[in-house]
């Protein structure tokens, strides 16, 4: 059985330029060579040749010359406004930017307020253990008292009032 030849990918890529005769000598005698052996690659030459002349019973159409003044003005400001087109980039970019800044800038004030609405309203135990130091820190007298009615006795006579130590001199 015959060995199938087929074309390679490079003289696949040069088949139009063959059927058109623009190809150079040594790579049409190339072609030629696999033509003359191959069904395979006749098949694919024949193929290719009668695509290309389908395409050409297509009619043609002809842009209307609105269309290609249209494309020329606007070819012709793109070739003098490059600058503005890349101004509008520039633009656009700058306006996402202070959006995202202003966004940045509502989620940390909201945050702040957050905190400060929370440090306000909810109790802190250290600032109400602060708040009753002297308290806390003399409870060992405090137990030795005992009853309140104690207290009241002594209130009642003024013995406090009267001659209240300083606490430097207490702790003696």
């Amino acid at each position: 059985m015959a060995k199938i030849t087929r074309l390679s990918s490079e003289q696949r890529e040069n088949l139009t330029a063959y059927l058109d005769g623009e190809l150079d000598e040594a790579s049409t005698q190339d072609i030629e060579q696999v033509l003359a052996v191959s069904e395979v690659a006749r098949h694919e030459v024949d193929m290719l040749s009668r695509t290309w002349d389908m395409l050409n019973v297509l009619p043609t159409h002809r842009a209307s010359e609105e269309f290609t003044r249209k494309t020329m003005t606007n070819l012709r400001a793109a070739e003098q406004g490059g600058a503005g087109a890349a101004g509008q980039m520039v633009y656009r970019n700058a306006r996402r930017g202070v959006v995202l800044a202003m966004w940045g800038g509502v989620l940390v004030a909201c945050g702040y307020l957050g905190f400060m609405a929370t440090n306000h309203w909810v109790p802190n135990e250290s600032e109400e253990l602060l708040d009753d130091y002297d308290v806390i820190n003399n409870l060992h007298k405090y137990s030795e008292i005992g009853d309140v009615e104690f207290l009241k006795i002594l209130q009642s006579k003024r013995t406090f009032a009267d001659h209240a130590p300083h606490d430097d001199q207490t702790d003696k």
